[in-house]
């Protein structure tokens, strides 16, 4: 059990992809300047400036060491990470002599299996006198117990300190036993598989390798020592997305400025009628945009369960990045976090990946319901081209706008000692934001996607594309031919992908201790983000939205035996789903057939059990689930939903990135840190929608169907004078038939 415990571990979290960033000096749009380190780069002036700081100042020494490496803390909780003092390193800036002897931040990596070790007396450099070392009693002898027993027992662990400062630290783990030693990093022993990741400070013109062999060449000569990454002061350098974000928001800034001030002399200061405005002029007012954001229109035949469906299903997620992203940072107690992962408690969290299917459903179910009664098979071939465009132009400004903010803003918004994972984000949008906006980095770039979580948007938009061969037939005069369409586009996808899912033999959980590293990547390339077997809950949702779109406006006399039935049935479909999580991904799972099973057919039964919710809602069937889906306070977030799900993301990870020690994970903090991600969220996503997607979105519609103002003002014109005209006739038409009833009644007139 400690052995998939320390793997899981070292594997991080696979859904970061990989855990180091990869820079290619001979591309020019890195996240961090490659080039600056390798010109800083001087052996000898490294040389010269550690002679001066060990033999010549106290202070600047006592500066570097307090920065640098330090023991982990918290190894017996999984720890085997430590994090220095970032900005600590990078301030350090002394002028001294002919020397300028600057602060470098790196992070080195330190296997604990090696293939040659061995331990000498500290060295003393030629011109260099003796570094002092403290004194410390270490324990006489290894303990006899291997130490995968000694973790296995807390009360035993409790009493071995193993928080030791200094080279020993490493003779402490390994053993002085030459044979011991071996026994403890041979391949099959969870010690083989740890890696200490400590931060060193160095100057800026030394490498690690460089500076550790300079200080101490007989002992980190013998030991394999990885440059994982260096940060120096202003290495991002400027490059061409920089200019570009800040000119394309610079003008869309320049254009919210004039409409707003248009709009507020039109509306406040002249007391004039809104509706009269230019609609043109007040598209990018934050005044009228704000105002249209918050006023919710009554519509008979709208689902309004669907707003907190939405609203639940995105609160989810985050909650789900909240705590999955906290795999992928430094933990104080990663031992503790995978303890509760891996127990029953926690299946809110590791069943929460199920909740993105719901998003599937409602799309699928929302196309045929509005499309339904708008258009016919005809009009939808001879539209084709405006059904596709008018998708891609609605998602593109709020899309269009995160990937600006990641390849520029989200690189340089703040900094810290873990920015690896926003530096790399930042790379994958610089060198594949195309493959994103044309909505295949799923197939195209699985491994490297710009925005890790915009495959739903490749798979939903892939659907989208998808979706005619069968609303040609919705669209019919002929109710049969839709059900065998739409019967038929279900069983076909679900059994082409559990065919795919058979063969492939992924694993069914998100987390599967009994699988291998390469399986686990098999399963959320090959897999989670695959279309194939990800699609099925969208044409579910298409079912459901025919059933709707048949039913609306009327009233369905359903038995309450029925009633019930289904709702015990939707039930018990959700909680087998959950519930299968927690036996999949423990270590003892081994049931192939089981896990192709529930990925061929938990996300279609999930889905129909969202259309069950939404039908019995809409149709007087939700009881207190249905007032509380419909609560005013989802439709606003159902109105940010969109951005939300595209931002949530990369901001947690900003947030993240700032620590500058490893988190000490808990569910109570967990919680906290998900309302103060989800505040952000909620904050970007309205200024987002309000200052880029509402306007973007109207001049989208003005350009593809809507009429200028001239002509909209003109229409109303002829409108008016015609009512005017038709008034004159109305009312003679009243007094003749006034007269003739006055004189019938001898009443004169």
């Amino acid at each position: 059990m400690l052995y998939l415990k320390l793997i899981l571990l070292n594997i991080v979290f696979i859904k970061t992809m990989d855990a180091s960033l990869v820079l290619d000096p001979l591309v020019n749009n890195n996240a961090f300047d490659v080039n600056l380190y390798e010109e800083v780069l001087d052996p000898a002036e490294c040389a010269r400036q550690i002679e001066y700081i060990l033999t010549n100042d106290t202070t600047l020494l006592s500066q570097f060491l307090d920065a640098g490496v330090r023991t982990p803390r918290g190894m017996l909780e999984g720890n085997f990470v430590d994090m220095g003092n970032y900005f600590q390193c990078l301030g350090i800036n002394k002028e001294v002599r002919d020397m300028s002897i600057e602060g470098k931040y790196c992070a080195i990596e330190f296997p604990l299996k090696q293939d040659e070790l061995k331990w000498p007396t500290l060295p003393t450099l030629p011109e260099i006198p003796e570094i002092p070392w403290p004194n410390i009693t270490w324990p006489p002898t290894w303990p006899s117990e291997p130490l995968t027993q000694k973790i296995l027992d807390e009360e035993k662990l409790k009493n071995y300190n193993l928080f030791i400062r200094g080279r020993d630290n490493l003779k402490l783990l390994l053993g002085d036993d030459p044979e011991l030693s071996l026994s403890r990093v041979a391949e099959g022993n969870p010690l083989a598989n740890i890696r200490f990741q400590l931060a060193v400070c160095l100057p800026k013109v030394c490498s690690p390798k460089t500076a550790l062999q300079i200080i101490t060449p007989s002992f980190f000569g013998n030991i394999s020592i990885n440059e994982n990454y260096c940060r120096l002061k202003n290495d991002k350098p400027w490059v061409a997305a920089d200019t570009v974000a800040i000119v394309i928001f610079s003008v869309i800034g320049l254009l919210t400025l004039l409409s707003t001030s248009y709009d507020l002399r039109h509306s406040v200061l002249l007391e004039r009628d809104p509706k009269e405005a230019s609609k043109l002029y007040t598209s990018f007012s934050v005044y009228t945009n704000s105002r249209k954001f918050f006023t919710f229109r009554p519509n008979p035949n709208a689902l309004t369960c669907l707003d907190g469906i939405r609203s639940i299903a995105m609160i989810w997620v985050i909650v789900g990045h909240t705590f999955s992203t906290q795999l992928s940072l430094p933990l104080a107690n990663p031992l503790h976090m995978f303890d509760f992962l891996t127990s029953f408690t926690s299946l809110w969290i590791t069943g929460a990946n199920i909740t993105v299917d719901t998003f599937f459903v409602i799309s699928g179910l929302l196309l045929v319901y509005t499309v339904a009664s708008k258009l016919t098979s005809i009009n939808l071939i001879k539209n084709l081209h405006l059904f596709y465009l008018n998708r891609l132009l609605r998602m593109f400004p709020v899309l269009a706008t995160a990937i600006l903010l990641q390849v520029s803003f989200f690189n340089r918004i703040t900094d810290g000692p873990f920015w690896e994972p926003i530096a790399r984000n930042t790379n994958n949008c610089r060198q594949y934001w195309w493959s994103t906006l044309l909505y295949v980095q799923n197939l195209v770039n699985a491994r490297n996607m710009c925005l890790s979580h915009s495959w739903y948007l490749a798979i939903d938009m892939q659907a989208y594309i998808l979706s005619p061969l069968v609303l040609f037939w919705v669209l019919g005069r002929s109710k049969k031919s839709a059900w065998i369409a739409l019967t038929a586009a279900v069983l076909i996808v679900i059994t082409a992908s559990s065919i795919y899912n058979f063969l492939m033999e992924f694993q069914s959980a998100f987390i599967a201790l009994s699988r291998s590293l390469e399986d686990a990547m098999r399963y959320y390339f090959d897999y989670y983000f695959h279309t194939l077997p990800r699609i099925s809950p969208f044409f579910v949702g298409m079912l459901f939205g025919y059933v709707m779109h048949l039913c609306k406006g009327k009233t369905i006399r359903l038995s309450k035996v029925l009633v019930v039935m289904l709702w015990i049935l939707a039930g018990a479909t959700n909680f087998c789903v959950f519930i299968s999580t927690y036996f999949t991904m423990k270590a003892d799972w081994d049931n192939q057939t089981v896990d192709s099973i529930l990925n061929s057919f938990m996300r279609p039964a999930w889905a129909a059990s969202i259309g069950w919710l939404t039908f019995a809602c809409a149709k007087g069937y939700g009881g207190p689930i249905n007032w509380f889906l419909s609560l005013h306070i989802f439709k606003i977030l159902g109105r940010l939903s969109y951005a939300m799900y595209i931002l949530h993301y990369p901001l947690i990870y900003i947030i993240y990135g700032t620590a500058l020690a490893p988190i000490y994970f808990s569910v109570e903090y967990s919680i906290q840190r998900f309302f103060i991600d989800f505040m952000v969220a909620v904050i970007a996503s309205y200024l987002v929608t309000v200052l880029i997607d509402m306007p973007f979105s109207q001049l989208i519609g003005m350009v593809l169907g809507g009429q200028s103002d001239q002509k909209r003002n003109d229409k109303k014109k002829n409108d008016d004078l015609k009512r005017a005209d038709d008034v004159v006739p109305r009312l003679e038409t009243d007094l003749n038939k006034t007269e003739v009833v006055n004189s019938q009644n001898g009443i004169k007139s």
